[in-house]
């Protein structure tokens, strides 16, 4: 290092965090899950600080005391990102922006590459909600690597064509959640790196959680969903998401008969906030209704 001053930016939560920082936060997890050794959560954070100082530019100079506790320094701040529970690391993702946006697998003429969410979740349908909350379950209940393929090869599909585009949706960017089978969608989660697939796991998971917590933009305007989880139906407790047995195959059966979004697969091709928005407007009407 030299006596020139530099100043570089240093992510202190998730949303600030680079598509780059984050990739490589996933790496040294998949790392960590195949290595023989024990790693500790300061080993893990040490990486990642490397990895950071890397994206931005900052050679690394192992026999440099500067840059050594630059590293060391930065590893300290990582308590966000990098958790230990009685010996077990986890790496944490809190954030609805999606710093995956893309995948892309094989090489020269087979190369690949998919699309995953927009941030927010703002072009994911009910319909691929629905089955990515179901893929979630089975995977977590034991950890089920079928479950998780499926679940990634849902989330991340081909670019839409401009034949889609200009005849169903200029906004569309994925081909449909629906357009291939569910081995297709497994196959294509079998393609992608072990890192990618959890990447599209913890981005999912916590999605569904802020769901029930967090503010959304729908056309526009805030809006918090969190009533709608405050006052779960008779004899269905409460879970991420708002899923509980049935749940959302129940509300996609009952949106259908009010005909408000059209057929059953009709609900299931409207977007996830749109109808959470009609939900949280039903609901709020209710409550009033009650208390006249």
């Amino acid at each position: 290092m030299t006596n020139k001053k530099r100043y570089i930016t240093l992510p202190e939560n998730w949303d600030e965090m680079t598509e780059a920082d984050w990739q490589e936060a996933l790496k040294i997890r998949q790392t960590i899950a195949e290595t023989d050794h024990a790693w500790t959560v300061e080993d893990a954070r040490i990486e990642t600080a490397r990895a950071i100082l890397g994206n931005r530019g900052v050679r690394q100079q192992t026999s440099n005391p500067q840059w050594l506790k630059l590293v060391s320094d930065i590893a300290r701040s990582l308590t966000w990102l990098w958790t230990d529970d009685n010996g077990a690391i986890s790496l944490c993702y809190r954030s609805v922006l999606n710093k995956m946006p893309a995948v892309q697998c094989g090489t020269g003429k087979n190369r690949q590459e998919w699309l995953g969410p927009m941030d927010c979740g703002a072009d994911m349908t009910f319909g691929e909600f629905r089955q990515a909350m179901a893929n979630i379950k089975v995977y977590e209940e034991d950890r089920n690597e079928t479950a998780l393929c499926a679940l990634a090869g849902l989330l991340y599909r081909p670019a839409a064509t401009e034949e889609q585009r200009t005849s169903i949706d200029r906004q569309m960017r994925r081909q449909p959640y629906d357009w291939d089978t569910i081995m297709e969608k497994i196959g294509r989660g079998r393609q992608m790196k072990p890192w990618q697939r959890w990447g599209a796991y913890a981005w999912m998971a916590y999605f569904c959680e802020a769901l029930t917590t967090e503010t959304f933009i729908v056309e526009g305007e805030e809006v918090c969903f969190a009533p709608l989880f405050e006052h779960p139906a008779p004899n269905h407790s409460r879970q991420r998401g708002g899923e509980s047995s049935g749940g959302l195959q129940q509300i996609r059966l009952t949106l259908a008969e009010s005909h408000v979004f059209g057929t059953a697969k009709e609900v299931d091709h409207t977007l996830l906030l749109t109808v959470m928005q009609k939900l949280l407007l039903d609901f709020n009407t209710l409550q009033r209704m009650k208390k006249k």
